[in-house]
């Protein structure tokens, strides 16, 4: 009998104490798995996931876009180059003495197809090296019939996604509604949904959006859109103190 009392009285404690805090505290609970969260070793250690044979596909496509049109976007055909490439190397290096002016190597560099070619130098070669180690990791698990389904980490891909629309969206109210409205409402609704809510938390993200527009808007003078259609309902002197400091 004494022990079944204790064990009530214990019970009944527990949603007293709960409803004296105003609130039940509920746990943390991560989403991750223990094997999966991230530690300050882990930071530089490379893993093939699953969705890198998709992720590796998809650069090669791209490096293989910019070489099929570089011929024609970087201005390739108006090249100047000199007439013999190893006489010119020679006379370069010193090996032979050049007769009259030599054209000097900088004019080479500045033309608008050698960055570009720089680059592709390095990415192409690059992109097939990478898809090369994520064929080799994919058929590694096919053989030892590992997991390789990438629907989920395809999807986490696809989520981040989702914070490029919030910008767009961000660009496109600006001319609609100003840079200070825009600023207002995107650094408190984008805060609001990664989960920091609450009056203490919207007081702050108000306030640092109202910092950033006085010091990049006010103090720097970024550029903004000449025609905010809010602006141009405002009174005369109204409009032309909010496109000048807002």
């Amino acid at each position: 009998m004494k022990s079944r009392a204790t064990a009530s009285a214990l019970c009944s404690a527990t949603p007293r104490q709960s409803l004296k805090s105003g609130h039940a505290t509920r746990p943390f609970v991560s989403i991750c798995p223990p094997t999966r969260r991230i530690s300050v070793e882990d930071v530089n250690d490379f893993r093939r996931g699953r969705g890198d044979l998709i992720f590796s596909l998809f650069m090669m496509g791209l490096a293989l876009f910019f070489a099929v049109f570089f011929f024609t976007q970087t201005g390739w055909d108006d090249r100047k180059l000199p007439d013999n490439m190893a006489g010119y190397w020679m006379d370069q290096v010193g090996l032979t003495v050049p007769e009259g002016r030599l054209a000097r190597l900088g004019r080479i560099l500045k033309q608008g197809w050698v960055a570009p070619l720089l680059c592709l130098c390095i990415l192409v070669p690059a992109a097939m090296w990478n898809l090369r180690g994520a064929f080799r990791a994919y058929s590694w698990r096919k053989r030892f019939r590992q997991p390789t389904d990438v629907g989920h980490e395809m999807m986490q891909w696809l989520r981040a996604l989702e914070y490029v629309g919030w910008f767009v969206v961000y660009t496109a109210l600006v001319p609609v509604l100003g840079y200070l409205v825009a600023t207002l409402l995107l650094g408190t609704a984008l805060p609001w949904r990664l989960g920091y809510r609450g009056a203490r938390w919207f007081g702050i993200c108000l306030s640092v959006s109202f910092a950033i527009v006085l010091v990049f808007r006010s103090g720097l003078q970024i550029r903004t859109p000449v025609n905010i259609w809010l602006y141009d309902q405002l009174p005369q002197g109204m409009e032309t103190f909010m496109q000048v400091w807002f």
